[in-house]
């Protein structure tokens, strides 16, 4: 679409201000299922939004197919819109940042093997999985898939910003049987870096999420000390910090009201939000073409900073902290490579500390078993017994019980095994003073 031609026509109709946001997006992804192939497809989508301050209030217009109408539609759209909306908060464009850190993440390789190649891994991860372990009786899946997503953001104030990524992902998962006891494993390796796929060392990852499984059993219902894998923790972590959100603070449903500069998590916890760091979610400006940066949310404790976009920065007198996101066509509070700042010491240190105690690999049920405002949670887990500080017997049928917050102040020490999850999110494996564990 002609940008120019869409700015002109919204400034001859009174919009003050406009912008063009646009998302291209290539995905593939196909998948396995007793050595056929169950599922194969290739897709391309493209998105447009239009935003403009029309009477000092924004109207927004979205739409997916462009052709010599489309400026006018949107025009009209954005007024339309803008008509109707209610809000006080006086709108803003941002004019831009007076630097962006610029890279390119868009990883030429990956598009390069061919399809047959990648698929010849799958086959090969299958064939691997069936030797591996005579306890596995059904491998329920072997898939990959990746992603390129183009994003650009123009605006009337002259601003142009672009960027592109792109990354894959491999799955597998399979099913043990050991008597009557039957367990599933599953993992993912998510890169945007073809040499980090060692098929060996992934289908050794699959077999041993489920065999260490078998064999489980409860334990009694009390407080545990615990250790919280990287997966369990990074599930944590996400809730946590969405009370950094001043979006969430502003509606009081936080609960870090009030707490700037006050302790929300022990000594030993620092956690960063790192747009600009090289991986596959890296991004050096936010959806509103503000630049970002990295910043430590909670230093040693003590909460540093909220997260602001344009809108929220505004009510408070504050100055955006680059984290801006869509929803949708709504623009909300995000954050984009979140971690919590690795420690010294091994997992394996952090279990030679406990004498009795529960490791977590998993949490299920967060977005129900978990109140965003209080932090009180109450969740279906999956772990093993600690004794004398290693890994000791499979835990089946438990229930982890706490608070957020407390669990945070209740870090006693921080590993230095950092692992990035699907969900954008890395962190080590922690060691919690206690939580309610209910088996038996």
């Amino acid at each position: 679409m002609n940008h120019r031609k869409f700015f002109e026509l919204a400034a001859s109709k009174g919009i003050t201000a406009s912008e063009i946001y646009s998302s291209k997006k290539y995905s593939l992804s196909f998948e396995l299922f007793h050595s056929e192939v169950s599922s194969y497809s290739t897709s391309e989508s493209f998105s447009m939004s239009a935003r403009g301050i029309y009477n000092d209030k924004f109207g927004v217009a979205i739409t997916e197919k462009v052709d010599r109408f489309t400026p006018e539609l949107l025009v009209n759209e954005i007024i339309a819109n803008a008509k109707v909306i209610e809000k006080h908060d006086k709108a803003l464009l941002f004019k831009g940042s007076e630097k962006y850190h610029k890279r390119n993440l868009y990883n030429k390789e990956i598009p390069a093997i061919s399809i047959d190649q990648k698929m010849k891994n799958l086959y090969e991860i299958e064939a691997k999985l069936k030797k591996a372990d005579p306890r596995i009786i059904e491998i329920e899946t072997v898939s990959y898939s990746e992603d390129a997503v183009e994003v650009n953001l123009v605006n009337s104030y002259g601003l142009n910003l672009k960027s592109k990524s792109n990354y894959y992902v491999y799955a597998a998962a399979v099913v043990v049987k050991q008597g009557e006891e039957v367990k599933t494993g599953y993992k993912v390796l998510l890169s945007n870096d073809p040499k980090e796929l060692d098929i060996d060392k992934f289908v050794k990852q699959v077999v041993e999420d489920a065999t260490r499984k078998l064999g489980g059993t409860q334990c009694d219902s009390k407080k545990y000390p615990i250790v919280l894998n990287q997966k369990t923790a990074a599930s944590f972590l996400e809730p946590y910090l969405e009370s950094a959100s001043a979006e969430e603070v502003q509606k009081h449903s936080s609960f870090f009201i009030g707490k700037l500069n006050q302790p929300v998590a022990s000594k030993k916890v620092t956690i960063l939000e790192q747009p600009l760091l090289k991986n596959c979610f890296f991004r050096y400006f936010d959806d509103e073409g503000v630049a970002t940066t990295n910043k430590k949310i909670v230093e040693k404790g003590i909460l540093k900073t909220y997260l602001y976009n344009l809108e929220t920065a505004q009510r408070e007198g504050k100055v955006t902290t680059g984290n801006g996101y869509r929803g949708g066509s709504k623009m909300g509070v995000s954050f984009v490579n979140p971690s919590i700042k690795p420690g010294r010491k091994s997992e394996a240190e952090l279990l030679s500390k406990i004498k009795t105690g529960v490791y977590i690999s998993s949490v299920a049920g967060l977005h129900s078993g978990l109140n965003p405002q209080s932090g009180n949670f109450s969740l279906q887990a999956e772990g093993f017994m600690i004794r004398d500080g290693k890994i000791a017997e499979p835990l089946s049928l438990i229930t982890v019980a706490g608070n957020l917050l407390e669990m945070f102040m209740n870090v006693r020490e921080v590993g230095n095994n950092p692992e990035l999850q699907l969900s954008g999110i890395s962190s080590p494996s922690l060691l919690i003073k206690n939580l309610a564990v209910s088996g038996k």
